[in-house]
């Protein structure tokens, strides 16, 4: 309960301060291009960081990690208050992302060693987006909702000094070597193509509801929808083979994004965001699953996931603001179905991952 109660309010806090940075980046005077990049930053820190802590998290103390996370989190999101520029706000962002990669592979770990299951665990991550969807929707005030979101990391900090102490791995570790990567390279490079089309289009997606009619409390309810589901749907996945939820999450993912072009007022937006709540909790699952399961070094091979997801972030923010500032909305939107599809190819194609059937 202790660690569900930490992913509950570590990603309320991402997700209430992360819905409205186009909007408030928008309000700063930043472009569609600038708006990718002050993305593109968060995602490059974000990267560094999960990378790095990832792999010191199978032979680092893992409650000296989750302080460093939790505390520095707290830290850097009170900070986004004080953005004045486009400058500004990418500069604490890039800082915000940092510390949020510090911690997920611990919090992974704590999970596998207690013998829980990850698709439980991982279902409060979603019901932490929607708890901060919802809240942010509700107060819609930038400086109540970074100040919010940092209480929230404290409440995180402070729950983490009543956890007992988890074992850690006593080999040492090679923070330089490749082999993890090299194996699992396909579903790595399959999530980060579908995260590409995701970022692509979440980057832009509030100023896209927006341009529909949507105000600040339309927003947070129509994002709020997609991970409540994930939260049900995710508990009910741990039946299902790996390889079959990462294809159908893929192909969900592209039929999503279609969804969301033809749209004309911003709640027909909530078929798009029911396939994307499918298609994400396979995704997530049937990965992370997979490679904890089908690697030594545990704590590595699902934290590279993240850093792979953040490599994501990067890339697809800036595809996405570049496309709004040169196309259009559903320009966007197409390109995200295009980076699923790819992400399925991936996968589907590769000889040592074919889907079996589910037990």
């Amino acid at each position: 309960m202790k660690l569900n109660a930490i992913q509950l309010f570590i990603n309320s806090a991402i997700m209430m301060s992360n819905l409205f940075i186009p909007v408030l980046a928008n309000d700063l005077g930043a472009s569609g291009t600038q708006i990718g990049i002050i993305g593109a930053t968060y995602g490059a820190a974000l990267f560094i960081s999960t990378y790095i802590f990832s792999r010191a998290a199978d032979s680092v103390r893992p409650k000296t990690l989750l302080y460093a996370g939790f505390l520095s989190a707290a830290a850097t999101f009170f900070l986004q208050m004080f953005a004045y520029d486009p400058l500004s706000l990418g500069i604490i962002r890039f800082l915000a992302g940092f510390s949020v990669g510090i911690y997920p592979a611990v919090l992974l770990l704590y999970v596998y060693n207690l013998k829980r299951s990850i698709g439980k665990f991982s279902s409060f991550m979603p019901l932490g987006w929607a708890v901060g969807n919802l809240l942010a929707g509700i107060i819609a005030v930038y400086q109540q909702i970074f100040a919010i979101s940092s209480l929230f990391f404290a409440a995180a900090f402070l729950i983490t000094l009543t956890l007992p102490p988890a074992q850690v791995s006593t080999k040492k570790k090679d923070y330089k070597s490749l082999d993890v990567l090299k194996k699992n390279w396909n579903i790595y490079f399959g999530f980060f193509l579908r995260q590409i089309g995701a970022n692509n289009v979440w980057v832009i997606f509030p100023l896209y509801l927006v341009s529909l009619g949507a105000n600040e409390l339309w927003v947070g309810l129509i994002y709020m929808l997609n991970p409540t589901l994930q939260f049900f749907i995710m508990r009910r996945l741990d039946r299902f083979n790996n390889a079959l939820l990462i294809h159908v999450g893929d192909l969900f993912s592209a039929a999503a994004f279609i969804a969301l072009i033809p749209l004309t007022i911003y709640y027909q937006a909530a078929v798009g965001m029911i396939l994307i709540a499918f298609s994400y909790s396979c995704l997530y699952v049937g990965s992370t699953r997979l490679l904890i399961e089908t690697n030594e070094e545990k704590g590595t091979a699902a934290g590279l996931l993240n850093s792979s997801i953040a490599f994501a972030t990067i890339i697809g923010s800036l595809i996405g603001g570049i496309i709004l500032e040169y196309f259009n909305f559903r320009a966007v939107m197409a390109a995200g179905a295009f980076f699923s599809v790819l992400g399925y190819a991936v996968i589907r194609f590769n000889s040592s991952d074919r889907p079996q059937k589910s037990s």
